[in-house]
């Protein structure tokens, strides 16, 4: 008979300062039986945090947890350790800095930016390890065997090659895939243009295929400070769980940790039914030996994104008075996009149309002119018949409301903000004031919580 996948939960105190972080982290690896046979002396040691934004926890992994793991891979004998990132494709494209240039307003960070700003480049380096941006990282391409939504994607070399390869998630919901585990976390691995595709239907299939690539040796899970509600990101709220876990079996460790966080069924979470489904490891907790403590001693029941709890009509039609919204065939992507669009519309006094998805069928005439309508997505804009002389019409006349891609996900809303700063709806010092509100909340927010660190500005 097969020995059960095992998972490890380690609750410590809290708030933990870095001594309880590293017994914490020693405990839950020691309980899955330590790091011998994973790691031996000369090896090169890659790791993988979730860095999602310029922001701490529980928005990104405690620096304190990459470095214990560094450290810990260090003392096995790694002679060299790198940890790699990929931030979110809505940080590299979209999140405005909360700061205005000479030029304005501007967007983006790098992950090495990121690094830098939480103190996670010092601690790593303190540590004995090196940083690496996936942006900055050399990659061959590789074909997936067994893929179903993806197939061949440029991989970052150095996890590819290294002798052991250690995945730390963070313990958070998100809005397009119910909660954000070791699955998930890998999405950090594809380079630009791979972290933006990935944003539709298949974006479940697609996170499970990315680890027939190359299974984590090892998942620690940062589950010190999780996040609930409408994450992965800002919209989210921080809850207080102080726990560490660890498994070989990234599958086992989602399905427990989803536990962990109030889901009874863990298979209703689309990466780890999908995983287990395709035999990357055991989602059944029956099948999986929890060691340490219980998961009845450490479960709390987060509160999940409303797009899984209400239905999704109801976050984006007769929301608004002023958005008339007309939605053909569309995937669930394009109704968030259309949702996350009309919070931008709906604060200003004027009607707004907004043409949504495959052949929606609209009035002989709109309640809106041709300044006034937008089409959202690559479905609406590939429409013929009356769409398409409506399209034309707004050509012919100089007016662009075409918000492209599939999804239209941070190009497709960047350009709605560009659009509506144009117009003079939108100001830019307001999105850079709500930037320097949002960093200002996370800071004072974590330096409560450890008052050992501060940004690197």
């Amino acid at each position: 008979m097969s020995e059960k996948s095992k998972v490890a939960i380690v609750k410590g105190k809290f708030p933990p300062d870095k001594t309880e972080i590293d017994r914490m982290v020693r405990e839950a690896i020691g309980l899955i039986g330590g790091l011998a046979g994973k790691i031996k002396k000369g090896d090169h040691v890659a790791i993988k945090p979730n860095l999602f934004a310029p922001y701490p926890p529980p928005i990104s992994v405690d620096r304190r947890v990459i470095a214990s793991m560094v450290k810990m891979a260090r003392e096995a004998g790694a002679s060299r350790v790198t940890v790699i990132e990929g931030v979110s494709v809505g940080t590299l494209m979209k999140r405005v800095r909360p700061s205005l240039t000479p030029c304005g307003m501007s967007r983006g960070f790098k992950t090495t930016e990121v690094m830098k700003i939480l103190g996670i480049t010092k601690a790593v380096e303190e540590a004995g390890g090196e940083v690496l941006g996936i942006e900055e990282a050399a990659k061959v391409e590789v074909d997936i065997v067994g893929g179903i939504a993806l197939h061949q994607i440029n991989y970052p070399k150095v996890i590819l090659e290294a002798d052991c390869f250690i995945n730390i998630p963070a313990m958070k919901t998100h809005t397009m895939t119910m909660v954000t585990l070791s699955l998930k976390n890998l999405q950090g691995i594809l380079d630009e243009r791979g972290r933006y595709f990935s944003h539709r239907d298949d974006l479940q299939q697609h996170m499970v295929d990315i680890s027939k690539i190359r299974k984590p040796d090892l998942v620690l899970l940062d589950g010190l400070l999780g996040m609930e509600g409408m994450g992965a990101g800002e919209g989210g709220t921080a809850v207080e769980m102080g726990v560490i876990m660890a498994s070989t079996d990234t599958v086992a460790l989602d399905s427990i940790a989803s536990m962990c966080m109030g889901i009874d069924n863990p298979l209703v979470v689309s990466t780890t039914r999908l995983a287990a489904h395709d035999g990357l490891g055991t989602a059944n907790p029956f099948l999986i030996d929890v060691v340490g403590k219980p998961v009845s001693e450490v479960q709390r029941k987060f509160q999940l994104p409303l797009t899984y709890t209400l239905p999704l009509d109801s976050l984006v039609t007769g929301l608004y008075p002023n958005i008339d919204v007309y939605i053909g065939g569309a995937c669930s992507t394009c109704w968030l996009m259309a949702a996350l669009a009309e919070t931008y519309l709906a604060r200003i006094p004027r009607r707004f149309s907004l043409i949504v998805g495959v052949d929606p069928k609209i009035p002989p005439k709109l309640k809106t002119d041709l300044a006034h309508t937008f089409f959202l997505g690559e479905c609406a804009l590939a429409t013929g018949g009356e769409l398409r002389e409506l399209r034309n019409a707004m050509q012919l006349a100089g007016i662009d409301r075409f918000l492209g891609g599939c999804p239209p996900y941070e190009q497709g809303l960047v350009k709605l903000e560009d659009i509506l700063i144009s117009m003079g709806y939108l100001d830019p010092q307001e999105l850079v004031a709500k930037a320097g509100k949002h960093r200002e909340e996370f800071f004072n927010y974590y330096r409560k919580y450890d008052p050992t660190w501060a940004p690197e500005l």
